[in-house]
């Protein structure tokens, strides 16, 4: 019999209302318990949608009265650390931290450690792993389909973000990096199975509003291979990647990380030879990844596997995260660190 799990949300903004909640009622193990958010209107209107009765503005409260087994954490990012540690701190049993998971890689490897001390099992809310266009992809990397990859490109752009929203308010951890960036950043990083050793990026800074509003990286890896990114605000909506290797050419046109819940996706391998027919055209069935994700977390704690989506792995693309920062604020080539 699978074991059942009590469930409290901090954060119930629409991400929250919208794409998180509506999860719940499709996995039994789950019994979502309470919500908290420190604005009235957000949690009163996610409340009467999911149907939640205890309420609160206060998470120590919470926790502390409902006693939950896992706690989702979809606040600003500015508010991660601190819930987070709230959350290890009252005794819970598992965290699903949506993206970025930190403000910087050293919160998050502060909140990966003190996860492990307490057996807290942590997961960053990446739910683009869990998708099947990028698993089909990597399976194909692994094989050597397109013999040795010697580079990777992603693209990630949205429309003008509300001023109001925290994604274009720096104070609450914004910016077109936190927001769409770190998925190409993590995907790059995942297929091409290494960590950069160095990154030279460039961008446009909003002064007003404390935030990189554009962001464009070139990845340097071992053996020459590099890979470059773009992300930002403002641009016309899209989001793809291209993967070129020796031996052939991956492309995706629309990336797992661009509209993920439900779809179909394609993508094609070509000889890169200026042959018209590819060698391959793959269809996915699109899947909720979200939903794959929480119950990924849901299993890890039935079983005691470990879950696909690990804290070191949050902590490393963190770590590349502000490298991509720091060379774009002065101007520098700057290495990554182990």
């Amino acid at each position: 019999m699978s074991e059942n799990f009590k469930l409290a949300i901090v954060g119930c903004g629409r991400h929250a209302r919208f794409t998180l909640a509506p999860l719940w009622k499709d996995i039994p193990q789950i019994e979502p318990v309470a919500a908290c958010d420190e604005i009235p209107a957000n949690l009163a209107d996610f409340a009467d949608d999911i149907g939640i009765e205890n309420t609160y503005s206060d998470l120590a409260t919470m926790l502390d009265e409902q006693r939950p087994d896992i706690l989702i954490v979809a606040s600003w990012p500015a508010s991660h650390l601190q819930n987070v540690l709230d959350g290890i701190n009252a005794g819970v049993r598992a965290i699903f931290c949506e993206k970025p998971l930190a403000l910087d890689a050293i919160q998050a490897a502060n909140m990966a450690e003190a996860a492990k001390s307490a057996n807290v099992l942590l997961m960053e809310g990446f739910m683009s792993r869990y998708h099947p266009q990028l698993l089909a992809v990597k399976e194909r990397l692994l094989a050597g389909q397109i013999g040795e990859v010697r580079f990777m490109r992603g693209s990630f752009s949205t429309g003008t973000a509300n001023p109001a929203n925290w994604r274009l308010r720096g104070e609450l951890g914004g910016g077109a990096l936190m927001d769409l960036g770190c998925y190409c950043v993590s995907g790059i990083r995942h297929q091409l199975g290494m960590e950069p050793r160095s990154v030279s990026a460039t961008g446009t800074f909003d002064q007003e509003a404390g935030v990189w509003a554009t962001l464009m990286g070139t990845f340097h890896f071992a053996n020459g291979v590099n890979a470059q990114f773009d992300c930002s605000f403002g641009w016309p909506r899209r989001g793809s990647y291209e993967i070129v290797g020796t031996e052939g050419i991956i492309v995706a046109p629309k990336a797992e990380w661009s509209m993920p819940k439900d779809q179909k996706f394609s993508f094609t391998m070509s000889r890169g030879d200026g042959s018209e027919q590819p060698l391959e055209v793959v269809e996915i069935e699109g899947v909720n990844p979200y939903r794959e994700q929480l119950l990924d977390l849901c299993n890890a704690l039935t079983t005691g596997h470990p879950p696909l989506l690990t804290p070191d792995e949050s902590v490393s693309n963190m770590r590349a995260i502000d490298a991509v920062h720091e060379s774009a604020r002065t101007g520098e080539p700057i290495d990554i660190g182990a």
